[in-house]
Order: structure tokens, then sequence, then C-alpha cells
């Protein structure tokens, strides 16, 4: 939990001003008022967890023993922008800073009502509810003391209206945490011991209350929050949106369009800020100007400056991107499934430096400038440019930047323009490719199950598709030959210089296969002859290999021969440069 430091940050960051009002101010001096407090739109949701609600509850804990009757607690700073007063209205603020803490004690005074109904003190739960949590004789919005963003706003109001379901969600977990915490401590055994954690919480935790009169509500909390440390990239893109929109639009933009976009970035229900982040970041990147990954809102800023930016037709165009994100990212099938497979291929390999590239032509496709065939070729050369390379050990330390650069160099023919970009960025051929596969160690490569994937894949009938996820990658000659029959068998088979064939050949791709789950794993290191028709008989098709009559032998000849099988199929699969690249680097 924040402790004095805080006050001294914001008293920092805030800027000059002359109507700015700060003085000490209790729980009951916040609450116990006419007024109300409302957490703007471009503020973060709910987020306090499990270890700030028991750093809290331990500092109140602290105060309750009977030795700390007259300790007091500073538990930070709110600072507020009143919003315009109309007479007859709730005089209102928006919390730029301090929201946490402020919704958590309102939780806790919640808990506290709670248990107070639970052991018959309706005085003291009605004392809460209607000085702390509500103004009674107001409605709707103005019912509230506390005022929160949309997305928390049911789950809040309802547990302050008594009708909470178990829903889940933070607030709901905090409510939980410290109806818990009250029981374990014996608070909840009658009025007077809740009294104590109400009085406690209500009049002894100091706040320090900074009001700014006349100032904009978004650049105080940006300037609190200028280093980036509390908030992602995205929050602060979100922020800068809302920023060009009137408060009173504010609530009814995030519902109907800027929460949709976020779902698309949401796991379990809560939005992945890095991942949010990163589809700003690949969605500038598209415009051919690299960016670096702390810079996506700055960058973001400048393309979309408060004073032009429209956010109801900036959405939509936003919206679209993370439609085709979710395609790049496996999230949604694309109509054509030639285009899924070869997106397929890029998430094999896990290539997201290449997604503003994607982005880039799967719009063109969208709206009609990059043909099906194209752009299924184009993806093939992104995947193909990027394991060739890594194949024969070329870096891939500037993928970020060329594949950002490329967005503004594909031209008109961008199958054209794209094949033109990586010829000049050392794109290997099929000889260089092929040679360098054979002899590879694909087993402890990155890349290897993706490999192994590609070529069964490539290899399966679409009427007799074998399943993968249960499959495993198998050595043909096994990882250790050991002084027994099999291992002795394995000795003769190779030859006498067995131990550097088996150095030489182990880890390459003609000697690895997968097997499925009807493999008896206890054959593995058992000799050829015994291997031989087990592999034959496998669902998968690489081991069709295996069915020759005619192969006796697994050694150096034989796993170079198939290694060539398979770096000719691989050629295929991951295409390359159809001519060798005029220059380098």
């Amino acid at each position: 939990m924040q402790s004095g430091w805080m006050y001294s940050r914001s008293l920092e960051k805030l800027p000059e001003n002359d109507n700015m009002k700060a003085g000490e101010r209790t729980l009951r001096q916040l609450l116990h008022s006419g007024d109300q407090y409302v957490i703007p739109v471009f503020q973060r949701y709910y987020t306090w967890d499990r270890e700030d609600w028991s750093r809290l509850w331990d500092d109140i804990s602290a105060l309750l023993e009977p030795d700390e009757a007259k300790r007091r607690h500073f538990l930070g700073s709110i600072v507020c922008v009143p919003e315009h007063h109309q007479p007859g209205t709730v005089p209102a603020y928006q919390v730029i800073d301090g929201q946490q803490r402020l919704t958590t004690l309102s939780i806790l005074l919640c808990a506290v009502r709670d248990l107070a109904k639970g052991v018959g003190s309706e005085e003291l739960a009605s004392e809460i509810h209607e000085s702390y949590l509500v103004h009674k004789f107001r409605k709707d919005r103005e019912h509230y003391k506390l005022f929160l963003r949309l997305r928390d706003r049911d789950t809040y109001m309802a547990l302050v209206d008594s009708s909470a379901p178990a829903d889940g969600s933070q607030i709901d977990k905090a409510h939980k945490h410290f109806l818990k915490a009250i029981r374990d401590g014996g608070y909840d055994s009658d009025e007077q011991a809740l009294r104590a954690v109400f009085s406690t919480v209500s009049t002894r935790l100091d706040l320090v209350a900074i009001t700014l009169d006349g100032e904009n509500p978004y650049k105080i909390f940006k300037s609190l929050n200028s280093t980036g440390v509390d908030l992602e990239q995205g929050d602060l893109i979100r922020n800068h949106v809302f920023m060009a929109l009137p408060i009173e639009e504010q609530d009814r933009f995030d519902d109907d369009h800027w929460r949709p976009l976020e779902a698309h970035f949401e796991e379990n229900g809560k939005l992945v800020g890095w991942r949010f982040t990163s589809f700003f970041r690949d969605v500038l990147l598209r415009e051919g100007r690299y960016i670096g990954k702390n810079a996506a809102y700055e960058a973001f800023e400048a393309a979309y400056p408060v004073s032009s930016v429209e956010p109801f037709k900036l959405l939509p165009e936003l919206s679209g991107m993370a439609d085709l994100y979710d395609i790049i990212e496996g999230r949604e099938q694309h109509p054509s499934s030639q285009v899924d497979a070869a997106l397929g291929f890029i998430r094999a390999l896990n290539v997201s430096t290449s997604y503003p590239l994607l982005l880039q032509l799967l719009s063109a496709h969208k709206g009609g400038a990059l043909p099906e065939e194209s752009l299924v070729r184009c993806v093939k050369m992104v995947s193909g440019f990027v394991l060739r390379r890594y194949v024969c050990n070329e870096s891939s330390r500037a993928y970020s930047r060329w594949f950002c650069v490329v967005c503004k160099e594909l031209g008109t023919d961008m199958e054209a323009g794209l094949r033109h970009f990586l010829q000049g960025k050392g794109w290997p051929d099929d000889t260089r490719f092929q040679q360098a596969f054979i002899k590879m160690n694909l087993y402890q490569s990155k890349y290897g199950r993706a490999v192994l994937d590609g070529l069964e894949l490539s290899l399966q009938r679409a009427s007799e598709r074998v399943a993968l996820d249960k499959c495993s990658v198998e050595h043909v000659m096994p990882q250790t030959i050991e002084d027994d029959a099999d291992g002795e068998a394995w000795m003769e088979m190779l030859g006498d210089d067995w131990r550097v064939v088996h150095a030489s050949w182990l880890h390459t791709p003609g000697n690895l296969t997968l097997v499925g789950h009807d493999y008896n794993s206890s054959m593995s290191n058992r000799a050829f002859a015994t291997k031989k028709p087990v592999l034959g008989s496998s669902k998968v098709y690489l081991n069709k290999h295996f069915q020759a009559e005619g192969l006796v032998k697994w050694n150096t000849d034989a796993i170079r021969q198939r290694g060539e099988t398979l770096a000719k199929r691989a050629s295929s699969l991951w295409p390359g440069a159809p001519v060798p690249p005029e220059t380098s680097g």
C-alpha cells in the first residue's frame, strides 16, 4: 500500500496552480458529505489484489490494538478536479489520483455494513450505508457517493445496493477478502467490535486531498503518470483518445466502441495490457517508420493529436485492424483455408515481428488491392525467409525494423515488392538451404517441432488427417547406445566409427520423426530391426518411409538420404529466393 511518499510525488508532478487546494482529510470528511467522487473513463479499472488488500488490513489491524488507540496512519493522497456544478445537483469531483485507495475503502465499508446486519445492528449498517455510500434522497448517478468506471460500475453499485452476485470480479474478491479478514480478527462478534473497525477506517486513516480547479483532468492525470510505471502504453493511448471526447459522451463511447476493441485482447475476461500495447505499436509500424517498444504511446499521440483526432471515425479503423490481428494470431480463421494455412506457418515460427507487414498485406487483400493467390505467396515468403535464414545461421536481430520498413516499399505490385525487398536482405536459395538443413541440429533448435509438424501436415491427406497434439519427437537412432544386445546391434550397424556417426547425425532431420500414442516408448532404444516395423505401422505419414522393404540398415547413408528427401520437401514448404540475392545485409 502507498505511504507518505505518494503525497510528495503527487505534489512534485502537479502543475503550478493558484487554485490548488490541499489539506489532510479523513474518510469521514470525504464521504460523510454532500459530494460525489467520479472515476473518469480514462482511469484504469479496479486492479488492487490480495497483496494490496492484506497490507491495508494489516495497517488497520495495527491501529485496533489496545495500546495504539491514539495512533493514526497516513494512507496517501487523493487528487481531484471539480466537475462543472449546476445548481441543484450534487457537487462532483473527478478522481485523478488515488482511485484504487478510495474504491478499496468503500468496499471495506460495504463489508463492515454487511456484517453489522448479520449481528442485528441495523443502526450501524444504516449509518454506514446512508452517510458513506449513498446520497439517500438522490437517484440514478447522484445516488452513489463513489461513481466508478463503466465496467466496474455495475458490480460496485450492486454491492452497495446489497444485490451483488458472486461474479468473481476484483471488487467481488475484495469484498469477500475483507469479510473474511474481519471475521478472522474476531471483529464480527458484536456491534461494539464492528463499530471499532468502522471508527478506525473512517477517522484514523489520513489522506491528503488535493483539489485543482480550472485544470483539464486528463492533463493532470498524464503529468502524474508520465513515467509510464503504473500504466501500460495501451492505457495511455486509450486515455489520449478519451481526452478528445466531451465528458458526457465518454461512457457511451466506452460501451459502444472502446470496450469491443479491448475485448479482442482479453483473456478470461481481463485485458492483457502488453498485447493491447503490441497491437497499437504494430498498427503504427505499418506506416513504415520504426517505433521502439516503449514508444507506442508517443508515436500514437503524434499521429493522432487531440486537436484533430476524431474518435468515432478512428475506432472503426482500429476495430478492423483488430479483426485482422485475431486472424494473424489464430484466434479467428481467415475465410480462405489457404491463407489460414500459410499464416499457420508464421504462428508456428512465432514471428511476431512480422505482424505489421501481415496487417498491411491482409488489409490490402480485404480492400481488393491484393489477390488471394498473391496474399498466400506473400505470407509464405515471410515464413520461408525467416526459417531459411535460421537454418543457415543468419541473424534475426533486424527483423523488427525490416518488417516495418518493407511496409512502405511494397509498391502497387506488393508481391513483387516484397520479393525484391527480401532478396536484398539475404534470402537463402534452395541449394544453400538444403545443404544446411540436412546437417542442422533440428532437435535442439527452437523450430524443431514446427518443422516436423509442417512436414507431416504437408504429407497428410485431407480425408485422413492425423492429430499431432499427442505426438512427440522420436529419434530413430536412439540418443543413447548402451552396452546391451540392442546397443551392440547399433554399434555394428553404424560401423567402427559409430561414435562419430552418432554425434554427427543424432539430432539431424533425417534421424527425427513423430510418433503417436500408439507407439511403444519402451522400444525407443531398441535395435533398428525391432523399431522399423513399429514405425512403419504408425499412422504418422512421416513414418511411411520405414515401410520400404529394402530399408534394412539405419546408418550414415540412410539418415542422409532421408534428410535429403525432407530437405527438398522443406524447400517447397518454406520458399526461398527465386535467384541468389544480389546484395547482402
